[in-house]
C-alpha cells in the first residue's frame, strides 16, 4: 500500500511540475510581453495617445494623464529598444486645455504641436510648440498667437506643422490662415472665401498650399469636393499662383484632409463619400471624414452593417498643379479602408497605410495591417499580426525605417510596455506565437486559482486509491485464510 501510495505521489508530482514548468515558461513569454519593464513607473492613468521614433535607437510615448492631480497634462516618455524608460517631460499650462494637433521628428528632436484653448470664456485659442530633445532636457516652448495685428487677432481652429522639420506652421481660424515661422514670427495671413474649410496648411516659406473643402456659398457652411490653393508669399503678402478642385467625379464628395511638402510638389490624402446626384454636404461631415482616417478606428467587415463608407485617396500634386500620381482604396471592393500612419520623405517607402480590423464589434481578436507605398504612390508591400481583442496597440515603423516600435498597452490599460523588432517578420511571428499561447496562459491564470480545489482532490484520489488497495488486500488475505 505504501509503496502504490508513493508511486502516486511520484506520478502526480511529476504530471505537476512538467505542467507548471509549460506554464511559466508561457507566461514568461507573455509577461515580456505584456509586463511593463521594472525600470518604468506609471502615475496618474497614464493614457499613450502615439508612439513614434527618434534618431539614436529611441521611442517616444505621447499621452495624456487621466487622473489624479495631472488629469489633463500631457506627457512625453522615452524608451530605448530594450524597452527601458529613459526620461519623461511633462507638459502643462495654467488654467488651458492643450490638444494635440501633430508630431513632428526631427534627428533626436520631437516637436509636439498642439493647440490651446483657455478656460477663461471669450479668451482667443492659439497654437504651442513642445520639444523634447534627449540631449536638453529642459526643452523649449514656442507660442504662437494671431494677435499681431491688433483688433484684427486670430482665434484658432486648429494649429498645425505647415512642413516636415519645423521649420513653418500655421494657425486655422475657419477659412483664415495664418502662416508662422519656428519663433513664432507671423510670416504671412491669407484669407480666402473659396474654400468652405481649411483642413491642412503646407509651407517651405516661399509658398503655401491650403488644402480642405470648396464652398457653395460665402457662408461657407456645405462643401461637395476637395480643394486646394497655392499661393506665392511676397513680404507678408501672399498672392495666389493656382486652385483646383480635386476628387470633383459625379455622384460623389469629397475633402482633402492632410497636405505634406514632398520633392517637387505635395501629397494630399483625403477621404471621398458617395452621394446621389449633387447634393452639398454639410461641414459637419467633415469631422466624420477626420475619424475615418484615424488609423486605429475599429473598421468593421463586410458582414456588419455599415452607412456611408468612406474611401481613401492620395495624390502626388507638382507645384505647377499637375497630379503625376494618384491611388484609391474604394470602400465599395476593399473589406477595410485604411488610414494615414505615417509620412516620412527621408525614407524610400515614404507612405505607411494602416488599419485596425475586426469581423465584428468586442471580437476576442482583432487585425493590424501595415502598407507601405512609395513616393510615387507605388503600392509595395503590406504585413499583418493578430492581437487579442482586450490588448491595446500602437505601433510606427523605426527612424532607419527597417524595425518596428511596438507599445502593447495590457488589458484594464494601466500598463504598456515598449517592444522592437529589427524586422517586421519578426513582429509578425511575435505576434502570432501570442495568439497561440494566450488560451494556455488563460488556462494557467484559471488552474492557478483552482490550485486549493486541485490540491484536496488530488489527496482525495490519493486516499481513495489507498483506501481501494487496502480492501483488495484483505480480501486477498480472507481467500487465503478459507
Amino acid at each position: 500500500m505504501v509503496r502504490r501510495l508513493i508511486q502516486f505521489i511520484i506520478i502526480y508530482a511529476v504530471i505537476a511540475i512538467a505542467a507548471a514548468a509549460v506554464f511559466i515558461g508561457v507566461q514568461n513569454v507573455m509577461s515580456a510581453t505584456y509586463s511593463p519593464d521594472r525600470s518604468d513607473s506609471f502615475k496618474d492613468g497614464e493614457e499613450p495617445l502615439s508612439i513614434v521614433s527618434l534618431a539614436g535607437e529611441q521611442a517616444a510615448i505621447i499621452g495624456r494623464y487621466t487622473t489624479g492631480a495631472n488629469a489633463g497634462m500631457l506627457f512625453c516618455k522615452l524608451y530605448d529598444r530594450d524597452g527601458r524608460n529613459a526620461s519623461r517631460q511633462d507638459f502643462y499650462l495654467s488654467d488651458t486645455q492643450i490638444e494635440i494637433c501633430d508630431l513632428i521628428v526631427v534627428g533626436r528632436q520631437l516637436k509636439i504641436v498642439c493647440l490651446c484653448t483657455p478656460w477663461n470664456a471669450g479668451a482667443d485659442k492659439y497654437g504651442a510648440v513642445f520639444t523634447v530633445d534627449p540631449d536638453d532636457p529642459a526643452g523649449e516652448t514656442v507660442f504662437f498667437r494671431g494677435d499681431a495685428y491688433g483688433s484684427t487677432g486670430v482665434s484658432f481652429d486648429d494649429f498645425v506643422a505647415a512642413d516636415n522639420d519645423g521649420s513653418y506652421f500655421a494657425g486655422i481660424a475657419g477659412r483664415t490662415v495664418v502662416l508662422f515661422n519656428s519663433g513664432g514670427g507671423q510670416l504671412a495671413r491669407v484669407m480666402t472665401d473659396t474654400f468652405s474649410v481649411v483642413t491642412d496648411v503646407a509651407s517651405d516659406g516661399s509658398q503655401i498650399l491650403l488644402a480642405g473643402t470648396d464652398a457653395e456659398s460665402s457662408l461657407g457652411n456645405s462643401f461637395r469636393y476637395g480643394l486646394c490653393a497655392l499661393y506665392d508669399i511676397v513680404g507678408s503678402d501672399a498672392t495666389l499662383r493656382w486652385q483646383k478642385t480635386v476628387m470633383d467625379e459625379e455622384n460623389t464628395c469629397s475633402a482633402v484632409l492632410n497636405a505634406k511638402i514632398a520633392e517637387d510638389g505635395f501629397i494630399l490624402t483625403g477621404r471621398t463619400l458617395a452621394v446621389e446626384g449633387s447634393a452639398w454636404q454639410s461641414v459637419n461631415r467633415i469631422e466624420s471624414f477626420k475619424k475615418d482616417d484615424d488609423p486605429r478606428r475599429f473598421h468593421i467587415g463586410r458582414d456588419a452593417d455599415k452607412a456611408n463608407p468612406t474611401s481613401l485617396f492620395l495624390l502626388k500634386i507638382e507645384r505647377d498643379g499637375s497630379i503625376p500620381h494618384s491611388a484609391i482604396y474604394q470602400a465599395d471592393t476593399n473589406e477595410y479602408v485604411p488610414g494615414i500612419l505615417r509620412y516620412d520623405p527621408q525614407s524610400v517607402n515614404s507612405i505607411v497605410l494602416s488599419v485596425y480590423s475586426a469581423e465584428a464589434e468586442y471580437s476576442k481578436e482583432y487585425l493590424v495591417t501595415l502598407m507601405r507605398m512609395t513616393k510615387t504612390l507605388q503600392f509595395t508591400d503590406a504585413d499583418s499580426f493578430p492581437v487579442s481583442g482586450d490588448t491595446g496597440l500602437l505601433c510606427t515603423r523605426d527612424y532607419a525605417g527597417a524595425g518596428l516600435y511596438m507599445c502593447v498597452i495590457a488589458p484594464g490599460g494601466e500598463t504598456y510596455r515598449i517592444l522592437y523588432f529589427t524586422s517586421m517578420d519578426d513582429a509578425v511571428n511575435h505576434m502570432e506565437t501570442l495568439k497561440k499561447l494566450r488560451p494556455v496562459r488563460d488556462f494557467y491564470f484559471t488552474l492557478r486559482q483552482k490550485t486549493p480545489v486541485l490540491i484536496v482532490l488530488g489527496f482525495a484520489l490519493m486516499l481513495s486509491v489507498s483506501g481501494a488497495a487496502r480492501a483488495r488486500n484483505r480480501k486477498k488475505k480472507s481467500k487465503n485464510k478459507t
